[in-house]
């Protein structure tokens, strides 16, 4: 179980305890927060001892999405475009909008690889919807699927030619979510077709070469009564058989309120859905799963 798993780190340097998770029993990846940087040198630094301990192929992500959700305070990763304002400037100058978000998601995904990173969690290819909880709200590039799909591509691609695989997120859909999942356990009150529809950026994206998706931990009670990352139905039915993802589905964050129970049970039962990817991002849960599955 834990060689599927994308481990949180406690503070800017391992501790003993990860120092020997990594080297004997090595996860799938690290995932860096804002607890994890100081500084260009320091992150660096910490990558570089992450796989001194547990080999090269390890991997290494974080969220950088740009504007809110941006965990290194310093350029060019601080002072980025909230997906919002490229898709007002879409509205606008469909071109220029396209051309900045590559621009932008290429700096950046320079940036990371040269700090060591592999993997970055974006785009969000939620819709924003404004009576949903602002969790995603200015997060999200537009209110329709098309839009969102075109700006997320040039991200993507923005990621990829710069040597960094990109996460979208949150299959099927957060954007009408009522409550923020890291919170409580959100549901979309939504029949199957408007939930596919404002998907739809999702296959679109599949189509251009996103090779990893991340779950909602939202439930969806109109068509399936397990959260999306739990959710056979979403995982397998809908996402690998009808829309024909090979990738890799991560899980969200397994620590989080929106699971609604224990991480190794949130993990087993992750795992059994379809998910490929365990994220577990906070101290206290990668020692519960690690202990759960490693003793």
């Amino acid at each position: 179980m834990y060689q599927h798993a994308i481990i949180g780190l406690e503070g800017l340097t391992l501790t003993d305890q990860e120092k020997d998770w990594l080297q004997n029993h090595t996860p799938k990846g690290v995932i860096l927060f804002a607890r994890n940087v100081q500084s260009p040198e320091q992150t660096k630094v910490l990558l570089e001892d992450v796989r001194k301990h547990a080999g090269k192929g390890i991997w290494a992500a974080i969220d950088e999405e740009g504007g809110r959700v941006h965990r290194m305070p310093w350029v060019p990763f601080n002072k980025r475009t909230q997906a919002a304002d490229f898709g007002a400037l879409y509205k606008k100058d469909a071109d220029e909008a396209i051309k900045q978000v590559f621009k932008d998601s290429y700096q950046a995904g320079t940036a990371l690889k040269e700090l060591g990173f592999t993997h970055n969690c974006a785009p969000v290819l939620d819709i924003f919807y404004p009576q949903g909880d602002p969790i995603i709200g200015n997060r999200a590039y537009a209110k329709d699927a098309d839009s969102i799909a075109t700006l997320a591509t040039a991200c993507m691609f923005g990621l990829h030619d710069a040597g960094i695989d990109a996460i979208g997120k949150h299959f099927p859909g957060h954007g009408r979510a009522d409550t923020d999942s890291h919170l409580a356990m959100p549901e979309v009150d939504a029949d199957l077709n408007t939930i596919l529809k404002e998907a739809d950026a999702f296959p679109q994206l599949f189509q251009k070469g996103l090779k990893h998706i991340m779950t909602a931990h939202v439930a969806y009670p109109n068509i399936n009564k397990d959260v999306a990352t739990f959710s056979k139905y979403w995982l397998q039915d809908v996402l690998q058989n009808d829309m024909a993802f090979k990738g890799d589905i991560w899980s969200d964050d397994l620590c989080m309120k929106g699971c609604g129970m224990p991480v190794p049970e949130a993990a087993e039962k992750a795992m059994d859905a379809g998910c490929t990817v365990l994220l577990v991002c906070e101290p206290d849960g990668v020692q519960e799963f690690m202990q759960a599955f490693t003793s």
